[in-house]
């Protein structure tokens, strides 16, 4: 292998590293960045109480979701290959969109403060099970994702 080809599949490793560790995040965090505007939208600057309400609505939706996949933390999850996880998050544009528009109904229904935890309750809880189901869609047709056991 040539010294070119060697970095250029070096830089191709990297790439991929930096993917596969990120992909997920940087969509939910795409989301609820829009989110934020959102609201800010609707309710004018937030003040710190607000932020810190926006966490701890964004934060519990984690909390829940992992507790139940996991039966209140004693069950390891499988993991998917990298092949299935780069597919999943190719179409993350469906949960990203669900979980934005979620919380924007949230937002546009609630009353101010009410808004600021349960928008990035719902926009969370509904972009983490939509990203479940495209990974789960993902595994299913690619054949990487091989069979149930």
């Amino acid at each position: 292998m040539s010294r070119e080809a060697g970095i250029h599949e070096h830089y191709r490793r990297g790439l991929g590293t930096a993917l596969r560790h990120n992909q997920v995040a940087y969509a939910y965090s795409a989301t609820t960045t829009a989110l934020f505007g959102v609201i800010s939208d609707e309710s004018g600057v937030p003040n710190v109480g607000q932020c810190f309400l926006f966490i701890v609505g964004a934060g519990v939706a984690f909390a829940v979701v992992n507790a139940t996949i996991t039966e209140w933390f004693s069950e390891r999850l499988p993991r998917e290959p990298s092949e299935v996880v780069a597919l999943g998050t190719a179409i993350s544009v469906f949960s990203m969109a669900a979980g934005l528009g979620l919380g924007t109904l949230v937002s546009w229904f609630a009353g101010p403060w009410i808004g600021w935890p349960l928008a990035p309750l719902a926009t969370s809880i509904g972009f983490l099970l939509l990203a479940g189901l495209e990974m789960g869609f993902a595994g299913y047709t690619h054949d990487a994702g091989g069979t149930l056991d």
